[in-house]
């Protein structure tokens, strides 16, 4: 039996109710419960629907949907990663390496003309540094003016707040430096890969992030995000 507006209303407040925050897994959630329901309507007409959805719930675990929440947020988490080294292997395979090999060799070639090279690095580590505020401030914009949130999504931003702890780490690499191993290339040419690295891997995040986006713009066209 199809339910009704009000009663796929009644499931959707419900899960509202229990504290399920992001608009992607509530919609499945809805789903399943209305595909449940209907089957027991088709047994029982009579049912009582609200008590049936709270026997539904009782169905996931003693927790609710905790358990669920938990599995369904490591899985997305560890499909963002995946997806994010996958991407990032492909700057180390041809063609794409040509253009991390690039940047490391103009910068290097910057770094050596640059006659202070504690100043080089202190360069790069305000911009890397710039970066990350740019990113900080555009994700809690983002927070603040959407009113969904979408769990695909919410990882990512806990991502962006590792890269920020990343970038704070690495701006204190040329303070930690004593200004002797300023003078050995060797010590130079790893804290620039690191750099690099880190660009590569903010780049690939940042692909990774609109892919989701685009993901959830197609698959819910009537939200805005």
């Amino acid at each position: 039996m199809k339910l009704s507006k009000e009663q796929i209303q009644q499931i959707e407040n419900y899960i509202d109710a229990c504290g399920v925050k992001w608009y992607d897994v509530r919609v499945e959630l809805v789903d399943h419960f209305a595909t449940s329901l209907e089957e027991k309507l088709d047994e029982n007409p009579n049912l009582d629907v609200q008590q049936a959805i709270v026997n539904e719930h009782k169905n996931f675990s003693d927790y609710g949907f905790k358990n669920l929440l938990n599995t369904k947020t490591k899985a997305v988490e560890k499909k963002f990663y995946k997806h994010l080294f996958k991407y990032m292997q492909s700057f180390f395979k041809f063609p794409k390496i040509i253009f991390s090999i690039s940047v490391f060799y103009i910068l290097a070639s910057v770094m050596k003309f640059t006659s202070n090279k504690e100043y080089f690095f202190m360069g790069l580590s305000f911009v890397a540094l710039a970066i990350a505020i740019v990113a900080l401030v555009r994700v809690l914009n983002g927070q603040k003016n959407k009113s969904l949130q979408f769990l695909i999504l919410d990882k990512t931003v806990v991502f962006f707040q590792l890269f920020n702890f990343l970038i704070i780490v690495f701006t204190n690499i040329a303070s930690l430096r004593s200004e002797d191993s300023f003078n050995f290339s060797i010590y130079n040419y790893i804290h620039l890969g690191v750099f690099v690295f880190l660009m590569l891997f903010y780049w690939c995040a940042e692909h990774v992030f609109f892919m989701n986006k685009n993901y959830v713009k197609t698959n819910y066209p009537k939200i805005v995000i």
